[in-house]
């Protein structure tokens, strides 16, 4: 009988031969030759790239990023690995549309006075329109932000390591751009992928370029970010606003420094969540298991 594994049952389709596993118990299969896809968060592949799974053929990730986690190595074994790319761009991209609403609408500020029609804080409401926002990273996450914030009347300026040219962006900077960029904007939306040059690359040199009174939405992984340079800037230009969506789990707001911060709000790990986001994944999952079956070309395959 033919094996499938997955780390998450509620995001699959309901097939035959699904089997739960963990990054333990993942390596229970070594060398079992019934398992033929596997179905997973990233730290279970992580694992399962340095296993011998003999007719294992592919590694389907519930995340449109694969980091720490090498396809060449998996190729080499006779697996392919795909990820959920245009499975969350849409969610995402409205998500972040409203954390800059938010700030925008002062909502921290307004609803405190909403009694008391006098005394509402309009002098700090702000409108989008005419603002100029920062897109760190233009692929298909950055993108569907750019169409979104473009129909606002925005300038609309994008930051990437290997393209300089997408739709609905006035203009993207690559490493020679970067001063320009970010001086100049009011917003910055992070969204870059995490790779070993990403790591840690919003640092004390970037920050130093941003406006004192600066929004930064940040949806892409905690690793792209210096803590210390963030928090040593947010402490210090405290007109500065960061919306945070980058934890795995919502941290203590005792011991957090994020969260103990005035002028920041962290998100419980919700840009990435919706009822059709869930509906487009299984889908997804579910076309590629067919497609393994059939022996046809499967979607979504890192090379």
């Amino acid at each position: 009988m033919q094996l499938i594994l997955t780390s998450d049952t509620r995001k699959c389709p309901s097939v035959e031969g699904l089997t739960l596993v963990d990054a333990t118990t993942i390596k229970q299969y070594e060398g079992n030759k019934d398992v033929v896809a596997l179905v997973c968060s990233r730290d279970v592949a992580q694992v399962c790239q340095h296993l011998d799974i003999p007719n294992l053929r592919l590694i389907q990730l519930f995340s449109a990023g694969f980091d720490h986690i090498d396809p060449q190595l998996l190729y080499s074994k006779g697996v392919l690995l795909c990820n959920a790319a245009n499975v969350y761009n849409v969610g995402m991209a409205e998500f972040i549309v409203y954390a800059m609403l938010m700030r925008a609408k002062r909502y921290n500020r307004s609803i405190k006075n909403r009694n008391l029609r006098p005394l509402r804080n309009y002098r700090y409401i702000t409108e989008l329109a005419g603002k100029t926002v920062g897109i760190l990273g233009a692929g298909n996450i950055g993108s569907q932000v750019a169409k979104r914030l473009a129909a606002f009347d925005m300038h609309v300026l994008g930051y990437d390591l290997k393209t300089d040219d997408r739709p609905y962006f006035e203009k993207i900077y690559n490493q020679e751009g970067l001063a320009e960029l970010l001086e100049s904007c009011d917003y910055v939306v992070n969204c870059m992928p995490l790779f070993k040059e990403t790591e840690g690359m919003l640092c004390k040199d970037w920050f130093d370029l941003m406006k004192k009174d600066v929004t930064i939405v940040n949806v892409g992984r905690k690793q792209l970010i210096n803590d210390k340079d963030f928090i040593s800037f947010l402490k210090q230009n405290k007109n500065a606003t960061a919306i945070l969506d980058m934890f795995e789990k919502i941290p203590n707001p005792i011991t957090n420094p994020y969260r103990r911060l005035s002028n920041v709000l962290v998100l419980p790990g919700v840009t990435a969540i919706s009822q059709e986001i869930n509906q487009k994944l299984k889908e997804l999952i579910g076309e590629n298991l067919r497609r393994l079956a059939c022996g046809e070309p499967l979607l979504n395959v890192i090379k």
